[in-house]
C-alpha cells in the first residue's frame, strides 16, 4: 500500500515508469487514502500527473471529489488548447457541474475536448447547448466560434443533431459574426438550407467584406433568378463608387453564370477597364472559361500587360484559340495563316 508520507518525487517515478496497471493500482491505493486531496494538489504542477488525475483517478473518485478535481484540473489552460492532442481532457467536461461548463463556454468550445462539451451540454437539452452557443459567438475566439460552426452544423459525422429552429437561431448569430470565416461558413451553411435569408437582403450580403460570403449570395441569387442577378451584379460591377471587392465578386458571378455569348461583350469591356484588379479577373474568365473573338480582340488592346499577353496567346496564328479568333495549322474552323498567305500569292517565309 502506498504510504502517506510517500513523497512526491516517489509519486512521479512511479507513474512515469509504472505500468497501466501499476498506474491504476495507484490510483485505487490514492483513491483509499485520507487526506488524499491534499496529496493529489500536490501532483498538479506536473503535466504527466495531471494526464493521470484526468484519465485514471478521476474514475476512482466520489462525485463530489471528482467535480472538484475536474475543476482544478480545467485551470491548467495548457492541457485544453486545440493544437495539443489528449484522449483524456473528455473525462474533465464528464465531471463538472453544468454551471461550470457554462461559465467557461467560450474556452471549452474551442478547447480539445470540444465534442465532448457539447455533447454533454446537448444531453442537459437544446436550450441549454443554443444558449451556451450563443454565449461562445458572444465571447468567444474565432476559433472557438468556427470549431462550434462545425460540431453544431457542418459535420457529418457528428451525433449532435439541431431542429431547424435552433439551427436557424444559431445561424443568425454566426452571420453576423466579425471574422469573414466564421461568417463565410455560415453564409455557405445558410445558402443551402435557408437561402431566402440572403436573397432578403441581397444588397448587404453581395458587398459583405468576405469573399464567401458575397458568392454565396450570388449563388443564391443566381439560382432564383439569373436574369435578375446578372442585371443586379452588372449594376453592381458598373458602380465606380462601390468597393473593389464587391464589384470583382459580381464579375465573377456573372462569368460563372452566363453563357459566352451574353457575357461577350461585358468581357470585353471589363478587360480594358483601368482597374488593373477587374480587367485581370476579366483576363482570366477569358482564358480559362469565355474565350470568344470579341473579348479577346479586345483584351490585345487592354492598357494592361498581363491581359495583353492572356490575348497574345489566345490569337497566335500557330498556337492559338480557335474558339477565341485564333489558329493553330489544320484545325477544324480555325484561321489557317499558310492558306491565307497562299490566296494573297504569298509564301509563307517572304
Amino acid at each position: 500500500m502506498l504510504g502517506q508520507d510517500r513523497s512526491i518525487d516517489d509519486l512521479l517515478d512511479r507513474l512515469r515508469s509504472g505500468s497501466s496497471l501499476d498506474r491504476r493500482q495507484l490510483a485505487q491505493e490514492i483513491a483509499a487514502m485520507p487526506g488524499r486531496a491534499a496529496l493529489v494538489d500536490e501532483l498538479l504542477p506536473y503535466p504527466e500527473a495531471r494526464r493521470w488525475l484526468r484519465g485514471t483517478l478521476l474514475d476512482q473518485l466520489d462525485q463530489d471529489e471528482a467535480a472538484r478535481l475536474a475543476g482544478h484540473l480545467l485551470e491548467w489552460r495548457e492541457d485544453f488548447a486545440a493544437n495539443h492532442r489528449d484522449r483524456t481532457t473528455p473525462a474533465v467536461i464528464s465531471y463538472l457541474p453544468i454551471d461550470t461548463l457554462r461559465q467557461h463556454a467560450a474556452i471549452l468550445a474551442g478547447s480539445n475536448a470540444a465534442s465532448a462539451f457539447w455533447e454533454r451540454l446537448a444531453a442537459e437539452g437544446a436550450e441549454t447547448l443554443i444558449s451556451a452557443a450563443i454565449t461562445v459567438f458572444t465571447t468567444g475566439e474565432p476559433s472557438a466560434r468556427e470549431t462550434t460552426l462545425h460540431l453544431l452544423l457542418l459535420d457529418p459525422y457528428s451525433p449532435l443533431r439541431l431542429s431547424p429552429g435552433d439551427q436557424s437561431r444559431l445561424l443568425a448569430a454566426a452571420l453576423n459574426d466579425p471574422d469573414e470565416e466564421v461568417r463565410g461558413l455560415a453564409a455557405e451553411l445558410v445558402a443551402e438550407t435557408d437561402p431566402d435569408r440572403l436573397l432578403h437582403d441581397q444588397a448587404r450580403w453581395t458587398r459583405d467584406p468576405s469573399e464567401r460570403v458575397r458568392m454565396a449570395a450570388w449563388d443564391v441569387a443566381f439560382v432564383a433568378s439569373i436574369e435578375q442577378a446578372a442585371e443586379e451584379a452588372t449594376l453592381l460591377l458598373s458602380d465606380e463608387a462601390a468597393p473593389l471587392a464587391a464589384r470583382r465578386s459580381a464579375l465573377i458571378a456573372l462569368g460563372d453564370y452566363l453563357p459566352t455569348p451574353q457575357f461577350a461583350p461585358l468581357l470585353a469591356l471589363m478587360v480594358v477597364h483601368p482597374n488593373q484588379e477587374l480587367a485581370e479577373d476579366a483576363g482570366d474568365l477569358l482564358w480559362t472559361r469565355h474565350r470568344t473573338p470579341i473579348a479577346a480582340q479586345a483584351a490585345a488592346q487592354s492598357p494592361h500587360a498581363a491581359v495583353r499577353e492572356i490575348a497574345q496567346r489566345l490569337l497566335h496564328p500557330d498556337l492559338g484559340s480557335p474558339a477565341a479568333g485564333g489558329s493553330r495549322p489544320g484545325a477544324p474552323g480555325g484561321y489557317d495563316i499558310y492558306q491565307e498567305m497562299l490566296k494573297l500569292g504569298k509564301k509563307p517565309e517572304e
